[in-house]
């Protein structure tokens, strides 16, 4: 009595499975179009040594994951194969193969082999971290969703000294998380700086530190204060140096008396000389 397969039933056609078409995102894409429409293998198919095919994934994508791998053997045991195209260039192939000092020769069917086995590597590499990047909403792969792609199965135990484990658990600081050191305020612009307010006169209140901005002086804005010679009485002109010894000029006449107490006179202190103390 001829078994039928899980899923068949009688009296009802057997349905011809899609193309797996590639052209349209790839691998990814073309798995995850036969998963979705139900042509994914039972997933008890994959056990013993083939376990790992799907570890660490649930739900629609381990669908995917299983999906690519049943397309990948039967097309390397049913279809026929072109040995002079490769995905990887046969001679960067052989490079690394001779770069073992035990390695004596090669023989014509081990780069083929070798060219394969990475082409199908890197494929279902790319194919979990590419899982892990839309798990997190992201679009762009990084070197953190390749590292949790590795953590996920006991396959790539091998690449642990090449993407350590610490990788994958690393928390990416967020865009708007300014770097350490630097002092955060609420607004996001530049703490205002502490102006020291000088004692007032007493019976006038203490006016709070000026805005310095052209319109609360009601000054025009082409209006420049470098313009005006006489903003300042007594200021020193450039290049006339006071000769030593002599009174120095005030260099802000308006800041005479502004506190409205009388000027202190300035006392002479004589300085006695060596001949004099003798």
């Amino acid at each position: 009595m001829e078994q039928n397969p899980p899923g068949s039933s009688h009296g009802q056609p057997q349905r011809q499975p899609p193309v797996y078409d590639t052209n349209h995102g790839g691998h990814y894409g073309a798995a995850a179009t036969l998963s979705g429409q139900g042509y994914a293998p039972v997933p008890e198919l994959y056990t013993g040594l083939w376990a790992n095919v799907n570890q660490g994934l649930h739900g629609t994508y381990k669908d995917i994951l299983t999906t690519y791998w049943q397309q990948i053997i039967s097309h390397l045991e049913t279809e026929t194969h072109d040995y002079k195209l490769h995905q990887l260039p046969l001679a960067r192939i052989k490079k690394v193969m001779k770069a073992d000092p035990e390695v004596k020769m090669i023989s014509a069917e081990a780069p083929i082999l070798f060219a394969k086995g990475c082409d199908i590597f890197i494929t279902e590499l790319t194919m979990r971290a590419w899982i892990h990047a839309e798990e997190n909403k992201r679009r762009t792969l990084q070197r953190s969703d390749i590292a949790s792609a590795l953590a996920k199965s006991d396959m790539f135990d091998f690449l642990i000294d090449i993407v350590p484990r610490e990788e994958a658990s690393h928390t990416r600081k967020a865009p708007g998380q300014p770097a350490p050191g630097v002092p955060t305020t609420g607004t996001g612009q530049l703490p205002q700086q502490h102006v020291p307010q000088q004692p007032g006169h007493p019976g006038h209140p203490t006016m709070p530190p000026p805005e310095y901005s052209l319109s609360s002086h009601g000054l025009a804005p082409e209006q420049d204060y470098r313009q005006q010679p006489n903003m300042y009485a007594a200021q020193v002109q450039a290049g006339q140096a006071a000769p030593y010894g002599a009174p120095q000029p005030q260099m802000y006449g308006e800041m005479e008396n502004i506190y409205g107490y009388p000027q202190m006179q300035a006392q002479q202190v004589s300085v006695p000389r060596p001949h004099d103390i003798a």
